[in-house]
């Protein structure tokens, strides 16, 4: 059957288009390397962006919306419950959209928060195509700012994968203590550009130009976003939490990320993979828990056969 008239969303067109990318970028890099670096960061730093469904949006319909300038972009944000009230900031992954922690908003206002979520660059209703950790990062303090200057204090913030990641260079370069809550973090950036450059069977040299590329457009070394340099100084409490069965990024990664923030605590879930532990009841109250301070959780276990983190985790 012609990929003309396959599903988009297709596997087989998936595939397709990845085979052809390869070649295209394997070819590039010895005839034409300067430009097969720049497709490759491009193809490095643009998220996927799926439509958002109708649920989605009666969800968001319910709460106040607002905007969060982020340099020449704007983040789209939406505020939920009594403006009086603390407010906990929700951070989404790559790829992801602030509607995805809408079983944490009723939770968050019954527990006496307020709920922020929104859209990083390049993601669901906001400006940008390309993004990244360090844009991801930036955006948490944008919708900080935002809300603050609305009169809103924020008590917290509940991060998912990339946009938990994020949550430790936001709370390093703010200098804020905020009771943060990491869910399914990711643990190096390196090791997601060793993952990326793989499967685009593209070697070592060229991942490392790829970093250097990210780097100079941003003016930030990757050795400072790496575990454990980037959380080792870092003093707000933390709670991680990270299913077993996760298959995007690896309960080991969640644990070395729990191990090197100091006095950080660890939850393990069972069965819930890397999405719909966001959806999951017990994970909800947990992390309300932890915002509350009402719960001592335990500190992330010591290594033994299940936990040993078997090296970087990608960036998901």
């Amino acid at each position: 059957m012609p990929a003309a008239i396959l599903p988009k969303n297709s596997t087989i067109v998936r595939s397709m288009k990845l085979l052809s990318t390869r070649a295209r970028l394997q070819v590039g890099a010895v005839v034409a390397p300067e430009r097969a670096l720049a497709e490759a960061v491009r193809l490095f730093l643009t998220p996927p962006r799926r439509a958002m469904r109708a649920r989605e949006r009666d969800f968001l319909a319910g709460g106040e919306g607002f905007v969060a300038p982020l340099g020449l972009g704007r983040l789209s944000a939406w505020r939920f419950g009594d403006r009086h009230r603390p407010a906990v900031i929700l951070s989404h992954g790559w790829g992801g959209r602030g509607a995805q922690f809408r079983d944490f908003v009723p939770a968050l206002r019954e527990a006496g928060f307020q709920a922020i979520v929104f859209d990083h660059a390049g993601h669901g209703l906001s400006e940008g195509g390309q993004s990244s950790l360090i844009d991801f990062g930036r955006g948490i303090g944008a919708v900080a700012s935002a809300a603050q200057s609305r009169g809103i204090a924020i008590a917290g913030i509940v991060g998912h994968s990339l946009g938990a990641a994020a949550i430790a260079p936001y709370l390093r370069d703010s200098g804020r203590a905020l009771r943060s809550v990491l869910v399914a973090p990711p643990a190096s950036l390196v090791g997601y550009s060793a993952w990326f450059t793989r499967k685009l069977g593209l070697g070592e040299a060229f991942r490392s130009r790829l970093q250097s590329a990210v780097e100079r457009r941003y003016g930030v070394r990757w050795d400072e976003l790496e575990l454990p340099r980037s959380v080792e100084s870092i003093g707000a409490p933390a709670l991680v939490i990270h299913d077993e069965d996760d298959a995007d990024v690896r309960i080991g990664a969640g644990l070395a990320v729990a191990r090197a923030w100091p006095g950080a605590r660890f939850v393990r879930t069972r069965g819930l993979g890397h999405n719909a532990i966001l959806r999951d009841p017990g994970v909800v109250r947990d992390a309300i828990d932890f915002l509350k301070g009402e719960v001592v959780f335990a500190p992330p276990p010591a290594r033994d056969g299940w936990s040993a983190f078997p090296g970087p985790a990608p960036l998901l």
